[in-house]
């Protein structure tokens, strides 16, 4: 097919739709469905305990440093981001594995599209350490010595952050995603 043609037909259908011609909708490519889960049926995966949650706020407020040092806008935390990061961080726990491709498949991306959480871009950051007396510098420190999670951290378009920290005995799971609208 003639590649300026494909061109040719969204053009003129958004002519014809702003000047009100409704046989244009015709012309424009179906939208994706997105369903939003409603607060029903979404089940949120709380704070493990006291503990974790301190270790969740430490690494966002770490994080912030970081990049207010390197003249960055701080994240904003996105408790529903959390959600998918913190139940990624059990399902690794709970499965005993370690990756960025879930044992189902999924990815940040499609984790997070579950969620029903609308995004431009998303990052993904993970730790898992055992006997640790200070997991959020380890982390962090971790992260920064890698060029593709430091690229996360200091990416100036992402604009918000959830943290999700799973503790089985002495092991901690840690996955921080970020977002871009």
């Amino acid at each position: 097919m003639n590649t300026s043609r494909k061109i040719w037909f969204p053009i003129t259908a958004l002519v014809f739709l702003l000047m009100g011609c409704e046989r244009a909708i015709d012309y424009l490519p179906p939208l994706p469905r997105v369903e939003i889960p409603s607060e029903q049926t979404r089940k949120p995966t709380s704070p493990q305990s006291a503990n974790t949650t301190k270790i969740e706020v430490a690494v966002r407020t770490s994080i912030n440093q970081v990049r207010q040092q390197q003249k960055l806008q701080p994240l904003k935390n996105n408790e529903r981001l959390a959600e998918v990061a913190r139940n990624y961080s059990r399902k690794m726990a709970e499965k005993n594995f370690f990756s960025h491709t879930g044992v189902d498949g999924s990815t940040p991306a499609s984790r997070v599209e579950a969620a029903g959480i609308i995004y431009w871009a998303v990052g993904e950051n993970l730790f898992r350490g055992r006997n640790l007396q200070d997991p959020v510098n380890i982390a962090v420190k971790g992260w920064l010595e890698s060029p593709g999670h430091r690229a996360n951290i200091l990416r100036s378009y992402f604009a918000e952050t959830g943290v999700g920290v799973w503790q089985v005995n002495n092991t901690y799971y840690i996955t921080q995603l970020f977002l871009r609208r």
